[in-house]
């Protein structure tokens, strides 16, 4: 193997095994054992399972694909399935098997939407990129750290679930009226519509 051959499989493997993708797969894994930890075994299997494909996907290179094209569609059909998967979470008891089935075929949906190709965007600044970095990593390792310790405290400390409240506790009272939950369901649905990107046609 030649000098350049060489310097080109170990830039490969750079970018194989970025930053990024190692922190992701250390963050499931923690989530995982964390919820096995908590006795939400459920939970954490679905973690587990999850940093299992992250590291399947880096060591074969990308190369397993469920979709060979990225997915679009219409923003009128998009929508109309995001109101009646709405319509059902609102209307629907919350831990009734309706609520169940359309939160685990969403679940399922978005796994292999995520997984397939996504579709060309213009270039953005490195500042701008780096900057929304910083920012949802705040947000994130923040709401993490709250319900990770609120957790533990509650369950450890006199009274603590009165003291120490997790954020689902905090949502209870508002997901059980029909208006706030309407507010909660669309704000969930929408923003994971913004964030697969599937409603915007192919660039050249």
């Amino acid at each position: 193997m030649s000098g350049g051959e060489a310097a080109a499989g170990r830039a490969r493997e750079a970018e194989r095994w970025s930053a990024s993708s190692v922190l992701w797969i250390a963050v499931l894994a923690t989530m995982a054992g964390f919820q096995t930890w908590r006795g939400a075994y459920v939970d954490g299997v679905l973690f587990f399972a999850l940093s299992a494909v992250l590291v399947v996907d880096r060591l074969t290179g990308g190369r397993v694909q469920l979709l060979r094209r990225p997915p679009t569609a219409p923003r009128w059909v998009l929508f109309a399935i995001v109101g009646t998967l709405g319509a059902l979470l609102v209307a629907a008891p919350r831990h009734g098997p309706v609520s169940f089935l359309v939160v685990s075929a969403v679940g399922v949906v978005v796994f292999v939407l995520a997984w397939g190709p996504t579709v060309a965007q213009p270039p953005r600044p490195a500042r701008a990129i780096r900057r929304s970095v910083i920012v949802w990593s705040i947000i994130g390792v923040g709401l993490c750290l709250w319900e990770a310790l609120a957790f533990i405290l509650s369950v450890t400390a006199p009274q603590g679930s009165f003291g120490f409240p997790t954020v689902s506790v905090l949502l209870d009272p508002a997901v059980e009226h029909w208006a706030s939950r309407a507010v909660l369901v669309a704000a969930w649905l929408l923003g994971g519509l913004a964030l697969l990107d599937i409603g915007r046609p192919e660039r050249a």
